[in-house]
């Protein structure tokens, strides 16, 4: 210290300032203290992960996990690993809110076996207007969809006018499937 205060006078107190401050911060964050030991602190460099989808990782030597406001950012904008799915589409007749009523229970009773066994992820008839439907089915071979829709009691009662099935391909938001 005197050696340096000697030569540089000045660069004494903003040394014991950077010092100090690298100190809190390594209690704080643990990628802080990688700066003194010459080690790359956490950065936020995007790589594919083994499962295909993006993870942060580091650069160089990691030290420390990424700060927490930086995870939870990645989980909200990654694309996950892509799901197969189907799409049932139906299209309805033009008064089907006056016509539905007899057929109603019969049709979300139908639709409410598949969910609970984990097939049907979401459905639900269009808004405004209401002129078809949309299933959202995970892990069901079409030919099952085909005998749903077959037993369906608005397509067997004729208040479905077509149907289609799709496949489907989610890349974003899969885990809420």
């Amino acid at each position: 210290e005197n050696l340096r205060s000697r030569r540089f006078p000045m660069m004494l107190p903003k040394c014991r300032v950077l010092l100090l401050s690298s100190a809190i911060l390594a209690q704080a964050i643990p990628a802080a203290s990688a700066f003194s030991a010459g080690v790359r602190p956490w950065s936020p460099a995007p790589r594919l992960a083994p499962s295909g989808g993006l993870r942060l990782r580091g650069a160089g030597n990691v030290v420390g996990d990424a700060p927490m406001g930086a995870r939870m950012m990645a989980s909200s904008l990654t694309p996950e690993a892509p799901t197969a799915m189907l799409v049932l589409l139906y299209t309805y007749v033009p008064d089907i809110l006056e016509k539905r009523g007899p057929h109603r229970a019969g049709h979300l009773a139908g639709a409410k076996t598949h969910e609970d066994s984990g097939k049907l992820v979401a459905a639900g008839a269009y808004a405004n207007p209401t002129d078809g439907a949309l299933f959202l089915f995970k892990g069901m071979a079409k030919a099952d969809i085909e005998t749903f829709v077959k037993s369906d009691p608005y397509v067997v009662n004729g208040l479905v006018t077509s149907w289609e099935i799709k496949e489907w391909t989610a890349v974003v938001g899969t885990g809420a499937f």
